[in-house]
């Protein structure tokens, strides 16, 4: 057993060095080299091409028939979290993956063929689940933050500024209140400057209709840069839907919850009271019969 242990410790090592340490002393390396040979230029082309060969040995591993399927079905829930694709990419390899592989190994180790079977049917189920859980929870967030959004495009409307102008300066000086949401406000930024066309870049950020929030706004703003006209009675209109919305979802989250907690009340309190209150009449009955 303790050397099972022992070789346990040491796979999570090698994993861990593998996978959190070693881009980094290989960074680390590059930049001394740099520093070294005096030729900054030609070391950036050097980073980039690794970058892209690590990038391209990733995608043509996606892209295999045992990969393809699977990654294309849970890539709308890892885009939303607003990471770069070489970082979802390496995402969904070890959740989807090698800690399934892992728990597959640590199964056979201690409970043998069926428990090897059982981890990895739990492991490999569950991380599916986990990522899907995490793409709901990042839209249910960015919904949120998008009343924010709406917030501040409402005001720098006000003061006269463009519809391009507002989303910049607020993904620069709003980041702190949409962490999630900025994501998209800087894709919109690069877009417009990539020469896209304003409707396009805005259906591109707001098209998720499972963000009601951004959807409307995005519509509005689109609807306002084609016809023309003030919007801002129409974005306080939007905030106030989206407000009473919320208000109607956290009430009935208080009201799931009060029927959860009626239900541990019944399972846990009433054994408890009915052993203090019953507990004694019960103790009498049986020194009377026992008498």
């Amino acid at each position: 057993m303790i050397e099972y242990l022992i070789a346990i410790f040491f796979a999570a090592l090698a994993l861990w060095l593998a996978f959190f340490k070693a881009e980094q002393w290989r960074n680390k390396s590059k930049v001394l080299a740099r520093i070294s040979a005096n030729n900054a230029a030609t070391s950036n082309e050097i980073v980039r091409e690794d970058s892209f060969e690590q990038l391209a040995l990733v995608s043509k591993l996606l892209s295999s028939p045992l990969l393809k399927g699977d990654y294309e079905e849970l890539l709308p829930f890892l885009k939303v979290t607003g990471k770069n694709i070489s970082e979802l990419q390496i995402n969904y390899l070890i959740i989807c993956w090698i800690v399934p592989s892992v728990a597959s190994v640590l199964g056979a180790i201690f409970w043998g063929v069926g428990g090897a079977f059982l981890a990895a049917v739990v492991f490999f189920i569950g991380a599916r689940r986990y990522i899907r859980s995490i793409g709901v929870r990042a839209k249910a967030t960015q919904n949120l933050e998008a009343i924010e959004f709406a917030q501040t495009m409402r005001m720098l409307l006000e003061a006269g500024l463009s519809i391009e102008r507002a989303i910049r300066i607020t993904a620069i000086q709003a980041k702190p209140l949409m962490p999630m949401l900025v994501y998209r406000l800087e894709r919109f930024n690069r877009l417009m400057d990539s020469g896209v066309d304003r409707s396009a870049a805005l259906d591109d950020i707001g098209g998720d209709r499972e963000i009601p929030v951004l959807y409307n706004l995005t519509r509005l703003l689109k609807q306002s840069g084609v016809l023309g006209g003030a919007i801002t009675e129409s974005i306080t209109q939007v905030i106030e839907e989206a407000h009473l919305l919320q208000a109607s979802r956290i009430k009935e989250q208080v009201n799931k919850l009060g029927a959860k907690m009626t239900l541990v009340m019944m399972t846990l309190m009433f054994p408890a009271l009915f052993v203090i209150i019953g507990g004694p009449a019960g103790y009498n009955i049986m020194q009377g019969l026992s008498q």
